[in-house]
């Protein structure tokens, strides 16, 4: 059954089109992904879906007698006056029946014997009537309801009882997620739904909805939630619209299988077309004219396939975005034994303390997640290290033979008034052509280079960072929260070039997905104490809270087992990485030979004449067989 159907939406801002003929449906009993760059127009279809904006055309048909709930990124949920005043168990339906009730039982009290039996009979009738809808609405558990529901949500007990405005950005979203999910809406729409929730709680949140028998119509960022919430995955660029079934992996690797498969084909394409050009001029030459044109019927149908087939292809299934920023880091370096260690370290703050008694020791080239709830001190932790907080007992070191570059939260320039191309030219000495060069590499083209720095957006001030913690050439990277505004393609192309980087990464982090690609060791703050899981984000999980969902197996619960499950899935990317080196080694060799065949093939056509030899025309057509048995192989790789 669709619950909610968007129909050929159509949304301008100014003469920006935004939305161009979009059509969408949400069915019962699915989950359904909406992904795209930033300013593609997601949470405007959000908006014209809810009825909160308006589309300039199309329709949006809402199944009949249906409860929509809506999660915004906003928190607008729990901020109003109102809302502030009150506790995170209030619920305000309920809370407003109640006192309908009371107020009702005390005119029925006041009026026995009183009042006309029509008008007593009258006061009974609408008692009884708000009384059922109370029961309905389980207005006598609807505060164990919602406790359960924010205790799942990890918010702590002793902010149960606080206002709702003095609470965190992180507590105010599961307050406005808890007042959703008790009304028990048959779609849920949810934009950003992660946002300010902590691992614990998105742990929980994705479970709850995995079990939602409803609809959800959902915008994240997160890659491991969108994996593991998705079962179906619809992407907006540039207008138009492309859903794929399956989670957000399967999208990307279906989209990856396209893409190489029009690039291979594109390649052949114009090999092709570059080679029976090149035959045709030859026979135009000797004279050949009905060969010539037999030939030439065969250059249009390639170049129509080009130009056409595969150009539909790359505009239907969006394969025209770049991939992100081309991040390198350094390969190679002095990577010491120890990095960082702490022993019996403690920190406090007036009376809340932090750590108590803790301990963690990270060594050279190991790439280490510190994770927890939001308020434990991970940042703390990580300027202690950095020795910008030096109030604390105990052990705690950094060693100072590491040569290391930050990136923290709040990406900070000492001269916000520099300029793009003048910050990076004063990083390191370079001509201005090779720094435009270098700056392109993090998508920076263009004017755009002579931004300044102060009117960059989140995302652009990241990438340039990135493009300057690569010019110091670190041996350690310390990362706090490093993912936050890069989209989608920008996560991918930085965690790819961490994965190739052979010093040392410290990084705190939420992003499950990037704790799954680019760790191998977890300190976990938990309880004042610092705990140390051998492995990536999913075998700490499985350590951590074992399987739960429905045909999974036991989690493992050795370390030891997870070490050397890591162990071989790094030895098997790095095997991986070496048969597509090989690979791509022997592709280029196929197409240097292919071009060198080639030009001998042009000069022998250029020689050819009356006195020509047989012996050459044989020749000829074996150099012509052996390009096409070159171009045979060379599909072959690429495919």
């Amino acid at each position: 059954m669709s619950l909610l159907i968007l129909e050929n939406i159509v949304k301008e801002y100014g003469n920006q089109l935004v939305l161009d003929g979009v059509s969408l449906r949400v069915e019962r009993g699915e989950r359904l992904a909406l992904v795209g760059p930033n300013g593609a127009g997601k949470t405007t279809l959000l908006k014209i879906a809810m009825g909160l904006e308006d589309c300039d055309r199309g329709k949006v048909i809402i199944a009949r007698n249906i409860k929509i709930g809506h999660i915004s990124q906003d928190l607008q949920e729990v901020k109003s006056p109102e809302a502030g005043e009150h506790t995170a168990l209030h619920y305000e339906k309920v809370y407003k029946m109640e006192r309908q009730l009371r107020v009702l039982e005390e005119e029925i009290s006041r009026g026995a014997g009183k009042l006309a039996p029509e008008a007593q009979k009258r006061l009974m009738d609408q008692y009884a009537r708000l009384l059922v809808k109370f029961e309905a609405m389980d207005g006598y558990t609807v505060e164990t309801k919602i406790k359960k529901i924010l205790l799942g949500l990890g918010l702590r007990q002793e902010s149960l009882d606080t206002p709702v405005s003095k609470l965190s950005g992180g507590e105010k979203m599961r307050v406005s997620v808890a007042r959703v999910l008790l009304e028990e809406p048959d779609l849920l729409i949810l934009d950003e739904p992660t946002n300010h929730l902590d691992i614990h709680a998105t742990e929980w949140f994705e479970r709850f909805l995995k079990k939602f028998k409803g609809g959800i119509l959902f915008v994240s960022h997160d890659r491991y939630f969108l994996d593991r919430v998705a079962t179906r995955v619809a992407e907006l660029e540039q207008g138009s619209i492309y859903v794929k079934s399956g989670n957000y992996s399967r999208f990307v690797a279906h989209k990856q299988q396209m893409r190489e498969y029009v690039l291979s084909e594109e390649k052949r394409l114009r090999w092709s077309i570059r080679n029976a050009s090149e035959v045709v001029q030859g026979l135009k030459s000797r004279r050949n004219k009905k060969a010539a044109d037999s030939r030439q019927k065969q250059v249009d149908k390639l170049n129509e396939e080009l130009k056409g087939t595969l150009s539909e292809i790359k505009k239907y299934q969006h394969l025209y975005r770049d991939t992100g920023p081309r991040i390198k880091f350094k390969k190679e370096g002095h990577i010491s034994r120890n990095i960082a260690w702490a022993e019996n370290l403690r920190k406090s703050f007036g009376d809340l303390i932090l750590f108590e008694g803790a301990a963690f020791q990270i060594y050279g080239g190991e790439r280490v997640g510190i994770i927890g709830p939001n308020g434990c001190g991970k940042t703390t932790l990580i300027n202690m290290l950095l020795g910008h907080d030096q109030d604390f007992t105990g052990e705690l070191k950094l060693g100072s033979w590491v040569n290391y570059s930050y990136m923290g939260q709040e990406v900070l320039f000492e001269n916000d008034s520099l300029t793009v191309l003048q910050l990076i030219m004063s990083k390191k000495q370079m001509q201005e052509g090779e720094a435009r060069e270098y700056l392109a590499r993090f998508e920076f083209y263009g004017d755009e280079i002579n931004k300044t720095i102060q009117v960059l957006s989140g995302g652009e001030r990241v990438r340039l960072y990135l493009a300057c913690v690569m010019l110091e050439d670190a041996d350690c990277l310390i990362l706090d929260e490093p993912t936050n505004h890069l989209d989608m393609a920008a996560r991918d192309a930085f965690e790819k070039a961490l994965q190739e980087f052979r010093g040392t990464i410290i990084a705190v982090t939420h992003d499950r997905y990037f704790l799954s690609s680019c760790v191998n060791k977890i300190l976990e703050i938990e309880n004042r104490q610092i705990n140390t899981y051998t492995g990536n984000y999913d075998l700490y999980r499985d350590f951590k809270f074992g399987k739960e969902e429905e045909g999974e197996e036991e989690a493992p619960q050795s370390k030891k087992a997870d070490y050397e499950a890591e162990k071989a899935r790094r030895n098997e990317e790095a095997k991986a990485r070496a048969r597509e080196q090989q690979l791509e080694k022997e592709r280029k060799e196929i197409e240097a030979r292919i071009m060198s065949l080639e030009a001998k093939v042009k000069e022998m056509e250029e020689s050819f004449g009356e006195d020509t030899p047989r012996e050459a025309y044989a020749e000829y057509g074996n150099l012509l067989a052996e390009i096409e048995d070159l171009y045979s192989r060379w599909d072959e790789l690429v495919t």
